[in-house]
């Protein structure tokens, strides 16, 4: 399985749209759908927005105009999110794994697997391609 873990914000929203609760900056999710249509990926949530109701209620619902679902979330761990991470793929059948996030507390992960996008612009063409690179 290859499996997206994906930041919200900073990602799928913007500086440039005030970091929108509504994910109203469509390129961003037409991006994030043509990853996952080119490599088959699953999204895992990693963001903060896992543990707000409404807030995941409305990826899972963005996720599924995409083509694509939300098949789980990390746990909220003491420690950086790349530790989060690792603890989700325990024991888990993973082919490959891409982490897109504008923040880098991901430990060694950091050098192979995570695309960090610019929290100004959110994710971008060149994001998705660094993305299509480690997936595949």
């Amino acid at each position: 399985m290859k499996v997206i873990f994906l930041d919200i914000d900073g990602v799928l929203n913007s500086i440039n749209d005030k970091f929108s609760q509504t994910l109203e900056t469509q390129s961003h999710l037409d991006l994030l759908g043509e990853l996952v249509k080119k490599t088959n990926a699953k999204i895992v949530l990693s963001s903060s927005w896992r543990g707000i109701p409404s807030l995941r209620k409305l990826v899972e619902n963005k996720m599924k105009l995409i083509n694509t679902e939300v098949i789980g979330a990390t746990r909220s761990l003491p420690g950086t999110r790349g530790s989060e991470i690792k603890d989700w793929m325990k024991d888990k059948d993973i082919e490959s794994f891409v982490i897109i996030d504008d923040d880098k507390d991901m430990d060694e992960l950091t050098e192979t697997n995570l695309v960090l996008t610019d929290s100004n612009k959110g994710l971008q063409k060149e994001d998705i391609e660094k993305a299509l690179k480690i997936l595949n």
